[in-house]
């Protein structure tokens, strides 16, 4: 502070006001000022929250995810016996897209359980009651993105083998081919494109609904923002819910009753770190 400012506490406090009227100026949305950064080690504090909140509420959080999982074992039954074998894979692969949706019944499980709160299966299921249009939206966008996934795979496929109908022993015999090879490639990049799409908007936009109640477009830009703005701490959570998810999907779905509700869980913390509520940022500044 020079001296002309020194002499002009008045001024100095009009600068200051301009520069943090421009600063905000700078969000597309106010619900971005919430935002606050971690680090990586905080991800595993995440993960340590979570895994007490799963211990917690163990007979609330395992029946909730084992209705999804039974879902997909219903959904994956379903295209076996209407002859669509080739779709089974795609639509287990899009489980990671459809996550976010998912995870609201532990975000309400978690959120109860910091003030004391014991929750019900009924509670869990119900947790959109908090916001039902912005939650009803959001998901709806992700059934909608599903159905592109499953016929993007679809065209992917028809492009690689072309002349060939989609059949479990085609798959298998054409896997290690350049065909084959080729096939992988296209759908590894393209899902990753889906899932760093859903992961920006979806990693903290569910939990930010049910909690504060906001509107669906800030919530996904809030998002989005306190993604890029940890983007260390986020990569690393990113790699552990494809990891744990992995796991799920290869023990047959069994694993996913368990790895659900501990990423469901950690995200609730990581979402409360994260993004702030408007008095704890005031009261920071």
């Amino acid at each position: 502070m020079n001296a002309a400012q020194e002499n002009n506490p008045l001024e100095s406090h009009q600068n200051a006001s301009a520069s943090s009227a421009a600063s905000h100026k700078l969000f597309l949305v106010r619900e971005m000022a919430l935002v606050q950064q971690v680090g990586t080690d905080d991800v595993w504090n995440w993960l340590r929250a979570g895994w007490i909140d799963l211990k917690d509420n163990l007979a609330v959080s395992i029946p909730y995810a084992a209705i999804f999982v039974l879902t997909g074992f219903l959904i994956s039954f379903g295209f076996y016996f209407l002859d669509w074998p080739y779709l089974i894979l795609p639509a287990l692969t899009g489980f990671l897209l459809v996550g976010p949706a998912v995870g609201i019944g532990f975000y309400e499980i978690s959120r109860n359980s910091a003030v004391g709160r014991k929750s019900s299966l009924i509670n869990a299921l119900s947790a959109a009651r908090h916001n039902k249009l912005g939650i009803f939206g959001f998901g709806v966008a992700l059934a909608f993105l599903f159905q592109v996934w499953i016929r993007i795979s679809f065209t992917v496929f028809a492009l690689n083998f072309p002349g060939i109908m989609p059949d479990w022993e085609i798959i298998l015999l054409r896997a290690l081919s350049m065909e084959g090879l080729h096939f992988a490639i296209a759908m590894v990049l393209i899902g990753a494109v889906f899932a760093t799409g859903v992961f920006l908007v979806g990693a903290f936009s569910m939990p930010m609904m049910v909690d504060k109640g906001s509107v669906l477009l800030p919530s996904l830009i809030t998002s989005a923002y306190a993604v890029v703005r940890n983007k260390n701490a986020m990569i690393l959570w990113a790699s552990i819910i494809v990891i744990f998810t992995g796991i799920g999907l290869l023990t047959a779905g069994i694993g996913l009753i368990f790895t659900l509700p501990l990423i469901g869980h950690a995200t609730w913390h990581g979402y409360r770190q994260v993004i702030t509520s408007s008095n704890e940022n005031h009261a920071d500044d």
